[in-house]
């Protein structure tokens, strides 16, 4: 059994760049808290934002994906596509920028964004989601 990669970083961002002249990432509008209007079975966050992932100790090839889970009730509700990403250097630090899709938002209340490394998941995020209207009243799901 191969070892999973060991994760060094996942950040949630509106958008993450890359300086072709010097290589250097730069994340912009980093989150875990969304303040939102309306929550429901319909809605979603309304647009994309990106992730962005650093590993190490990657032997050989994988695919990351990651998997948007409500911890109110366990079920997954958006999953990406497999990204492949290959090293032969356990030692090389990679970092790469993931596409994250609109995600729902069915209620009130704090998800996740697991990163998974084939089926080995490697980290995760949590994400408040918080009605405009519960966060001047105090009333937190």
């Amino acid at each position: 059994m191969v070892e999973p990669p060991t994760l060094r970083a996942l950040v949630l961002a509106d958008h993450i760049y890359r300086d072709p002249s010097t290589g250097k990432m730069f994340i912009l509008g980093t989150f875990n808290r969304l303040f939102v209007r309306k929550v429901g079975d319909n809605e979603d966050f309304g647009r994309e934002t990106q992730a962005y992932v650093c590993l190490t100790n990657l032997r050989g090839s994988v695919g990351l994906h990651l998997c948007y889970r409500d911890l109110k009730t366990n079920e997954v509700l958006m999953q990406t596509r497999p990204i492949p990403v290959k090293s032969n250097d356990p030692f090389a630090i990679l970092e790469i920028v993931l596409p994250v899709p609109p995600f729902p938002m069915p209620h009130s209340g704090v998800y996740t964004f697991e990163l998974h490394a084939g089926s080995d998941m490697i980290g995760s995020v949590r994400v408040a989601v918080v009605r405009l209207e519960e966060e001047k009243t105090g009333d937190q799901a």
